[in-house]
């Protein structure tokens, strides 16, 4: 049946043994294997430990950071010397935590406040929700300002300027090879 997962339920032995005595499967049709693993049979699967929950001190920053404020920049991956804004943040607070020069209940202000002053545009999920509903609603009482006009279009790929010409043929070319197709399906053997 599409869907189950019966497949799952129990181990190819016992399958094998349902479909023995089910019928299924005839005695001799059984396959070679069946009567070693009935002899031997594997040693049963040790049971699962659930994986522990890794928690680290920073991951509630974090996440109030994220409750609080949205990425503004684009995060590279691949650009390790670059911390992200929201990197940024916990390290700073956690700096600020371990010096204890802030008290607790204040760090997550003070921290706003420092990364505002090097220069770090710090925006609220509500002024970006506020932002995109006034774009939103600019765009459906004026489209003209943000569609492009077809002549705008047209004439900007008009002044694209052509692929330079290649003074010599790629580097990586098939060898041209001819063959005589008449020779190939003639009944005459040489």
């Amino acid at each position: 049946m599409a869907g189950s997962r019966r497949e799952a339920v129990g181990s190819l032995l016992s399958r094998m043994i349902g479909l023995l005595k089910s019928g299924a499967v005839k005695q001799e049709d059984r396959p070679i294997w069946y009567d070693i693993v009935k002899a031997l049979p594997p040693k049963p699967l040790p049971p699962q430990n659930e994986v522990p929950k890794i928690v680290y001190p920073e991951d509630f920053v974090r996440v109030h950071f994220h409750r609080t404020f949205v990425e503004t920049s684009p995060v590279r991956l691949t650009d390790d010397k670059t911390k992200s804004v929201s990197q940024r943040f916990v390290d700073t607070y956690l700096d600020l935590l371990s010096k204890k020069v802030v008290p607790p209940a204040e760090i997550f202000d003070k921290t706003v406040e420092l990364l505002k002053t090097e220069g770090i545009k710090l925006q609220t999920v509500q002024e970006k929700q506020e932002r995109d509903l006034a774009r939103r609603q600019s765009i459906a009482t004026s489209p003209e300002k943000y569609t492009q006009p077809e002549d705008d279009f047209t004439s900007s790929v008009s002044r694209m300027e052509p692929p330079p010409e290649r003074s010599s043929p790629p580097k990586f070319r098939t060898p041209h090879v001819k063959v005589d197709l008449d020779s190939l399906y003639s009944d005459d053997k040489k």
